[in-house]
Formats: C-alpha cells, sequence, structure tokens
C-alpha cells in the first residue's frame, strides 16, 4: 500500500483543487440549466461519495504526519476545510434539487394567454356533439374555437352562456360557427356580443335556464377612440342579423336599447323576431 501523501500536498491536490473545481461545476449547472429531478440525485450520490473519498485520503495524511511530527495544527486547519468543503457540497446539493422540481415560469405571452382562458370555459359535452362555453368573449376565444372543431370533428352544436365581451372576437366565433353549421342554444343569459354567436346558428334554441340580453355599443374606455365608428359597427352587425332571418324590426330595437341597460324579450318576440328557430 502507498504511503499517504504530505498533509500539505492532500490538502491541496486531494481536497481543494478537487472540490474547487466541482463547486464552480455545480454553480454551473445550477445557473444555466435545469436538471432532471433523476439525474440530480445521481451528481449529489456521485459528488457525496467523492467527498467522503477526499476525507479518507485527508486523515490518512493526517494521521502520518501526527506520528512522525506531533503537529496538530496543519491538521486542524485541514478538518476546517473538510467541514467548510462538506456545507458548500449540501448547499449546492440542495440548490440544485429546488431548481429541479421548481415548474418553469411561462413566458409573457404565455401568461397572458393563460389568464384571458381563465375568463372562460370551453369544453366538449360527454357525447361529444356539443362545443360548451361558459364565460367572457376575450381575446383568443376563435382561435380555440377552431382547435376544439378540428380535434372534434363530432360537433354538431354550441351551448352559450355568457355575458358577453369583445364584439371582435364574438364575430370571429360567429364565422367559425356558420362554417360549421353548429346548431346554437342558449343554456343561460347569453347576452350583447355573446347574441352575435347565437344568431350565427342555422338552428337556434333556448334551454331550460335560457335567455337572450341585448342592447346597443360601447366603447372600452369612456374617452372613445376616434378610429372606431360606433354607427358603422353597429350596422355591420345589424346587417348580419337580418342575413341570418331575423326580423329588421327586431334588429332595430336591438339597437335602440341603451348600452347601459339590456332588453331580455320573452320567448315568444324571439320566435316572432326570428331569433329562435325551434
Amino acid at each position: 500500500m502507498p504511503a499517504p501523501a504530505s498533509v500539505r500536498r492532500s490538502l491541496g491536490l486531494q481536497v481543494l483543487l478537487p472540490r474547487a473545481g466541482i463547486v464552480l461545476i455545480w454553480l454551473a449547472l445550477n445557473q444555466w440549466i435545469r436538471l432532471p429531478v433523476p439525474l440530480v440525485f445521481i451528481l449529489m450520490a456521485a459528488d457525496g461519495v467523492f467527498l467522503l473519498w477526499q476525507a479518507r485520503a485527508f486523515l490518512l495524511s493526517a494521521d502520518a504526519h501526527v506520528r512522525s511530527t506531533g503537529a496538530m495544527a496543519p491538521v486542524w486547519g485541514g478538518y476546517l476545510v473538510l467541514l467548510f468543503a462538506g456545507f458548500t457540497a449540501i448547499t449546492l446539493w440542495w440548490d440544485a434539487q429546488l431548481i429541479a422540481r421548481t415548474e418553469e415560469e411561462p413566458n409573457y405571452a404565455e401568461q397572458r394567454r393563460q389568464a384571458r382562458e381563465a375568463l372562460y370555459r370551453l369544453t366538449v359535452s360527454n357525447d361529444g356533439r356539443a362545443l360548451i362555453f361558459e364565460g367572457e368573449i376575450t381575446f383568443g376565444l376563435t382561435r380555440r374555437i377552431a382547435q376544439m372543431a378540428s380535434q372534434h370533428p363530432g360537433l354538431h352544436r354550441m351551448t352559450l352562456t355568457s355575458p358577453g365581451g369583445l364584439i371582435a372576437e364574438a364575430r370571429g366565433a360567429a364565422r367559425l360557427i356558420r362554417e360549421h353549421g353548429f346548431a346554437t342554444r342558449a343554456e343561460g343569459l347569453c347576452a350583447s356580443a355573446c347574441t352575435l354567436m347565437f344568431a350565427a346558428g342555422p338552428r337556434r334554441s333556448l334551454g331550460g335556464d335560457g335567455r337572450l340580453g341585448f342592447h346597443s355599443y360601447a366603447l372600452q374606455f369612456e374617452s372613445g377612440l376616434p378610429q372606431i365608428d360606433l354607427e358603422r359597427e353597429q350596422e355591420k352587425d345589424r346587417a348580419f342579423l337580418l342575413q341570418q332571418g331575423v326580423s329588421a324590426e327586431f334588429a332595430n330595437r336591438v339597437f335602440a336599447i341603451p348600452h347601459r341597460e339590456i332588453w331580455i324579450p320573452d320567448a315568444t318576440v324571439l320566435r316572432i323576431g326570428g331569433v329562435i328557430t325551434d
């Protein structure tokens, strides 16, 4: 068996230099790479075994040094270095496993998408025939409806429960409803922009709690946007309602209701006005 290295040689070459390199590697991994949890534990185990080997190598050198010289000062210094090395290793291991277990933060665009989708629910019925929409009409809804329609070719109808939302997004959703020929059904209150989506169906009906609420348009910001002509926008959707079989008298009354109020006609008025077909 070879003789143990001197205390200074063992401390420098067998402990300090290798340990400094390992610390730099851990720091780099923790800074730039998100390792899988199993790999982190494998690396921790390997580093732990290597640290034990370093401690054993130094202890052999320390024992030989004490037997030959009796001086304890270098030995105690080595013990402190080993203690610090162990503490540093445990700290870096802890950081690595925390980083590995932490879910990656979504970017800003993804956060915004998640926040918008939290405003509504878009699901498919158990029989795969109905697309169920509940909540606010907001950015991204048209794209989601298109995705759902492509993923579920058996869809035949769309049920609606919504207080309304963005007119532009409701128009996009209404276009998809017409293209796919979805029948529409108001299961709860379908108001404001939601009525455009409802009117897009070739067959339109009310559920047991279904109601339709109408009013004229308003800008989202009270200060107004000069590039938006409310009268022209309302005329676009009035023409759409007429195209879908709604009577001119009913359509005219819709846009005569002040935007701060809501008109909820009964089923008889809706049927006479051509709004519901079933």
